[in-house]
């Protein structure tokens, strides 16, 4: 089987405060782009009384061992729903969404299996709607949103979701910028200086279409963090405004930053297309 796992770009983060297990409450607003990873996925029957798993992948910064998200998956699956028959499985994993890009491109591998998961192993999804919500939570933060991948306001870790119907961005293209960087989601979130008992303000909640007004409550709180050490994805955000963007702005920790090009503007969106791929970085229009 060959499952297709979306990335993300958010639209808005904002950090609400720090909470006293060591996460912090936010609110943010998740968007799919048409950027996937593919999975190739076997699952058969073991012929030895033992599970395993392989995991195999093109890309060598992503582990291959248990500390694998897909790995983690799997196994809390098989631990939640209390799975006794033995399995083979085997996974490759075919990487096209930046590693490290605020893409969500792990959380979203991880949710493909677990769906496949669902469906492979008959679980009613009606019966067991919390369980399969402790399962994607336990292994990341974002991984509920993407057993969804539509429109979505996030807010607490990410996992208390509310579908958005009406937001939209079909008179737009999305590009997405990424320079080669890799920024660790737990270095962003360390290098906040919240303290406890503070709480943030936030609109991004009342926001229910994307338009003019909204662009002023759709800031991202890592910007002022990262653009602090990686200068170069504030110079981007600039640049992308400058080629004719209506928004811009960096997705989730970074490090990709993306543009919003009517899509009347089709020649300054080539042209942005254009002056990136010409430097190397990844490009990638949806």
């Amino acid at each position: 089987m060959t499952l297709k796992a979306s990335a993300k770009i958010n639209l808005g983060l904002k950090i609400i405060n720090k909470r006293d297990d060591g996460f912090h409450n936010l609110e943010t607003i998740f968007y799919p782009v048409k950027l996937f990873d593919e999975i190739f996925i076997k699952i058969i029957r073991s012929k030895r009384n033992t599970n395993s798993v392989i995991i195999k992948t093109n890309n060598k910064i992503i582990p291959t061992d248990r500390t694998n998200i897909c790995f983690k998956v799997i196994e809390s699956f098989f631990r939640v729903f209390s799975i006794r028959d033995f399995f083979s499985i085997n996974i490759f994993i075919d990487k096209k969404i930046p590693v490290g890009g605020g893409l969500g491109g792990g959380s979203s591998d991880a949710a493909a299996v677990l769906k496949h998961l669902v469906r492979f192993f008959g679980i009613n999804i009606n019966e067991n709607k919390k369980e399969i919500l402790k399962i994607a939570l336990s292994v990341g933060s974002d991984v509920p949103y993407f057993m969804i991948q539509k429109p979505c306001l996030a807010q607490s870790r990410g996992e208390i979701i509310t579908r958005l119907d009406d937001f939209n961005l079909n008179n737009y293209k999305i590009l997405l910028i990424n320079p080669n960087l890799h920024i660790s989601t737990k270095w962003a979130f360390e290098s906040l200086t919240m303290q406890h008992g503070v709480q943030n303000e936030s609109k991004i909640k009342e926001v229910r279409k994307f338009t003019s007004d909204a662009k002023e409550i759709l800031q991202n709180d890592f910007e002022k963090i990262v653009f602090e050490k990686y200068s170069e994805l504030n110079s981007i955000k600039n640049e992308l405004i400058s080629f004719g963007a209506e928004f811009s702005s960096m997705s989730g920790s970074g490090a990709t930053m993306y543009g919003l090009f009517e899509n009347s503007k089709e020649e300054s969106l080539q042209k942005a297309f254009e002056y990136y791929k010409e430097k190397d970085y990844f490009v990638f229009i949806s």
